[in-house]
C-alpha cells in the first residue's frame, strides 16, 4: 500500500503545481487557486512530516434531520409572491 500511496502524493503534488499555473494565468481568481494549492500541499507534506494535528481540520457535521437539511437548501429559493 506504500507504493499507492506515493502514486496518490505524486498526482496530488502535480495538480497543486497545475492549479499554480492556472493561477499565474488567471489574476481574478489566483488567490482562490493558490490557496487551493496550498491546501493540496499540506495535506501531503502533513502526512510526510508526521504532524500530530492537521492544518485544516474536518469540519464537525452537525446532527440534523433530513428534513432540517431539505428546509436549509430549499430557503435560498422561496419566493415572496406579493399583489
Amino acid at each position: 500500500m506504500g507504493e499507492q500511496n506515493k502514486t496518490v502524493d505524486i498526482l496530488v503534488m502535480r495538480a497543486a503545481g497545475e492549479i499554480r499555473k492556472a493561477a499565474a494565468l488567471d489574476k481574478k481568481r489566483a488567490t482562490e487557486l493558490s490557496s487551493v494549492a496550498d491546501y493540496l500541499e499540506s495535506i501531503v507534506y502533513e502526512k510526510e512530516l508526521g504532524y500530530g494535528e492537521p492544518l485544516f481540520p474536518d469540519a464537525a457535521v452537525p446532527d440534523a434531520t433530513p428534513d432540517d437539511e431539505i428546509k436549509k437548501m430549499m430557503k435560498p429559493f422561496k419566493v415572496r409572491l406579493t399583489r
